[in-house]
């Protein structure tokens, strides 16, 4: 039995494929059935039969109730199917699984697979791919490993062929039938590395079938006058209107394939008139037609294209060969606006539906099981654990390669033997040395896998730490799988009152990750209060409001669980582990009370805390009433008018919350977060780039100034902080956070301030404009008119100190300004 997980699936959008990889190759399974590769990804309901695949596709146009394709755009959401044969409802996870199930029989050999590859879109976010986990669990697999499809379509084109022609940076153009992905691979000799991608998980073939149905179809049908009618039936989407939709989509899928070898095809339909007779309608849609069709929706993958470039700073000239991944870039156009605006070489040596399943299943062969560890032999256990460094490559394209041991542990009288898994290589028992170099022999195209045994004198195994030696044969290694968003921590921002994000894991960073973070605590919390220690983290953009951005996981520590107050500035550790399959492990220690927390989130579980929502919708209130008011004084009426909308959005998600508050099930809590999300996310994209533009020149001008006087001042501590925002200004800058430059724009203006007030001008200028305040508006009015006369004499006489004194009294006397009760109430996360 083989060590390595061998099978690999392609779990699409609209067609799906099963794949395993041996010493003669990849085999892509065939449905037993009719014999082709794919597996239609639709899964129908009849009586007590489930039917997947062709079958369950034809019966769309007959019975769209209790038929269901394209769920996988719905995964990690909480989105469900109504079966009405079933009178119950079917999760996206549920579906995905029924596929699952299906493409196991596609197996000839009889085997029972109890791990498999299962490929993702590169931009699926963390509870999408854990969702995915979860319908590969449910389909009776034990152990689920995902992969992004880019790295997989790479792998098919890598591995064949000489590796040398290969170097340099790719382009892996991905448009299936539900989902865009574009990435920039680098490849060497040996290693295959994702740089960078873009994607948009609602974009592909079946976008083009719809557009033809809308765009050329039903113009057609209903300049018919037999069949006028349907119009009505169309825009009131009737039961019988939805069931020809679904054959007109299957026919439009049919005549899209038949367009990317003809110029033209003829579609016939047979439709109903008003009196249930059979009309016959002939449609030929010609090539340029359907070009059309498609042409702004492929332009905008191709825009996409350009960004990732422009954001990587390469040249279309910098990129060795563009690679075509899924069905859908069978599609003429594809490649000849792919050529035109990339003038760049396009490789189709492989199949592109397959490509993923057979680059998914060679990356499987070099993947390790997890299996449970037996013990071949008895470990002695009189023995302390001899410890060693090793030292090895991962991948090789030689017959053999070394293996250096470098005993930590004193080795006198021990002995040694390494052993190929598959009993091709055994160095017999030797002596063991301080430092030992091995030859191993490689089996080639394979995953090589090796075990070190220490031996005693009587020749029993002794304990070590020498993990299993894996080295790959013949195939390109991975140098991990990318992170597709940022994560961050939400962290309290006490002077602003709100919080912000701390980015812990870049996008892009390879996985597993993991990363220890040391914080103090940033309010007291009692044991019998009701304020508690939330630790939020977040996927999406670092630059956006923490409401607009993704939780994956949060601990949320109840002060009853404290073993006693947990006192402001106390120290914080939170360590969090991500592995390369997304699963997140989040540790918390906290140092005064001795305490840990922590917790392991995947898809099962939607994280939504009730006490975070209610505070974050509270703050997005605040914040579109304050720029809504602005907005209205500057008369900017149509920014207003889209500021009152998203104020009544947010309005009405704050009413849902107070009346459900206590009744919200885990759906119903996520459905409100996302509506929070979208509000929150219109609102930070709102204006954006204006605001960003007025604070960056803002910032550069007032600091022109700034600068000046601080050269002038002999106050350390105000060259020290001046220093301080110059050493930040260029990573502030450059960022997209318009929060972060308002910041530095404000300490900019405090530290302004300071060196006005601290002047001889500033502090004769600051008196003037207060002394011609009315004498009612300060609190005493007496002592209101003492200063002032005080103050004048000391004008006279010159003293600035003495001034300077007698400005701040004035100013104490004036009443304080009203804190908004929502910055009053702020409650954050506890972490400074």
């Amino acid at each position: 039995m083989s060590s390595t997980i061998d099978f690999a699936i392609d779990l699409g959008t609209t067609n799906s494929a099963i794949a395993r990889s041996t010493h003669d190759g990849v085999e892509v399974f065939k449905n037993p059935l009719d014999l082709k590769q794919t597996l239609p990804s639709v899964v129908g309901f009849r009586r007590n039969r489930i039917i997947v695949g062709d079958k369950a596709r034809e019966l769309l146009g007959k019975d769209p109730e209790n038929v269901f394709g394209g769920f996988k755009r719905k995964m990690g959401t909480t989105e469900t199917f109504f079966v009405g044969n079933l009178s119950e409802t079917k999760t996206p996870v549920e579906l995905s699984a029924y596929v699952l199930r299906e493409l196991k029989t596609f197996i000839h050999t009889g085997e029972e697979v109890a791990s498999v590859v299962i490929t993702i879109p590169a931009s699926f976010d963390t509870i999408q791919s854990n969702a995915t986990k979860k319908a590969g669990y449910e389909a009776g697999f034990e152990e689920v490993v995902l992969l992004q499809e880019p790295i997989a379509a790479c792998l098919a084109f890598a591995n064949k062929g000489d590796r040398a022609e290969k170097a340099g940076k790719w382009l892996v153009y991905d448009l299936g039938g539900g989902t865009f992905d574009v990435a920039i691979a680098s490849i060497n000799e040996q290693e295959l590395k994702i740089v960078d991608h873009r994607g948009d998980n609602f974009l592909g073939g079946l976008d083009f079938d719809h557009r033809l149905v809308t765009d050329v179809f039903l113009k057609e049908i209903f300049r018919n006058p037999a069949l006028a009618y349907l119009k009505k039936e169309y825009e009131e989407r009737t039961l019988d209107f939805r069931r020809l939709y679904q054959v007109l989509l299957l026919k439009a899928e049919e005549a899209k394939k038949q367009l990317s070898v003809k110029e033209a095809v003829d579609v016939e339909l047979e439709i109903n008139d008003e009196d249930g007779i059979e009309e016959e309608v002939v449609i030929t849609v010609t090539r340029d037609q359907f070009n059309e069709c498609i042409r702004e929706k492929l332009s905008y993958t191709l825009n996409l294209v350009e960004e990732l470039l422009a954001d990587n700073e390469l040249e279309p000239s910098d990129i060795r060969q563009v690679i075509l991944v899924g069905g859908s870039t069978y599609i003429p156009l594809v490649q000849e606006l792919l050529q035109t605006r990339l003038k760049t070489e396009v490789n189709t040596s492989v199949d592109p539906t397959t490509a993923v399943a057979a680059g998914a299943a060679q990356y499987a062969a070099g993947k390790p099981k997890k299996v449970k560890a037996t013990q071949e032999k008895e470990v002695s256990n009189s023995d302390q654990e001899i410890k060693a460094r090793v030292s090895y490559p991962k991948s090789s394209m030689d017959g053999e390669e070394v293996l250096l041991l470098d005993f930590e542990s004193n080795v006198e009288g021990y002995f040694y033997r390494i052993r190929r898994e598959d009993g091709g290589f055994d160095t017999g028992i030797r002596n063991a040395k301080q430092k030992v170099r091995e030859f191993l022999t490689l089996a080639p195209d394979r995953l090589n896998n090796f075990k070190v045994e220490v031996l005693n004198v009587q020749n029993v195994p002794v304990a070590n730490n020498i993990p299993l030696i894996g080295i790959l044969h013949g195939k390109f290694s991975i140098d991990g799988q990318p992170l597709p968003h940022d994560i961050c921590l939400e962290v309290d921002d006490l002077e602003e009152k709100r919080t912000k994000l701390e980015v812990v894991f870049p996008k892009n960073s390879i996985l597993p990750l993991n990363k220890t973070i040391y914080r103090e605590v940033s309010k007291t919390i009692y044991r019998d209060g009701e304020e508690k220690l939330i630790v939020n983290v977040l996927e999406g953009d670092r630059y956006a409001l923490p409401e607009t951005n993704q939780t994956i996981g949060i601990i949320e520590i109840d002060p009853a669980k404290l073993d006693m107050d947990l006192v402001k500035g106390s120290d914080l550790e939170i360590r969090m582990e991500i592995t390369e399959s997304r699963d997140l492990h989040i540790s918390v220690y906290l140092n005064q009370t001795d305490q840990e927390f922590d917790h392991l989130f995947n898809s099962s579980e939607k994280y939504v805390s009730t006490t975070r929502l209610e505070e974050e919708l509270s703050l997005l209130i605040h914040k579109i009433r304050k720029d809504l008011k602005e907005k209205e004084g500057k008369e900017d009426f149509e920014t207003a008018a889209t500021l009152r909308e998203y104020l009544a959005e947010a309005m009405a998600v704050e009413e849902e919350v107070a009346l459900m508050k206590n009744t919200l099930s885990g759906d119903e809590k996520y459905h409100i977060c996302e509506r929070k999300r979208r509000v929150a996310q219109k609102y930070d994209q709102l204006g954006k780039h204006a605001r960003l533009t007025k604070a960056r020149i803002e910032y550069y001008q007032l600091k022109e100034g700034v600068e000046t006087q601080v050269e002038e001042s002999d106050d350390k501590t105000i060259k020290l902080r001046f220093k301080e925002i110059a050493d930040r200004e260029n990573e502030v800058m450059k960022g997209q956070s318009v929060y972060m430059v308002e910041s530095h724009v404000k300490k900019l203006k405090s530290l302004n301030n300071e060196l006005y007030i601290n002047s001889d001008e500033g502090i004769i200028d600051l008196y003037y404009r207060v002394s011609v305040m009315d004498n009612s508006s300060f609190t005493d009015k007496k002592l209101a008119a003492n200063f002032k006369e005080q103050g004048q004499k000391a004008l006279e006489r010159q003293n600035y100190k003495e001034l300077k004194v007698i400005v701040f009294n004035l100013l104490h006397l004036l009443p304080a300004k009203k804190e908004s009760s929502v910055w009053k109430n702020f409650k954050g996360t506890g972490i400074g």
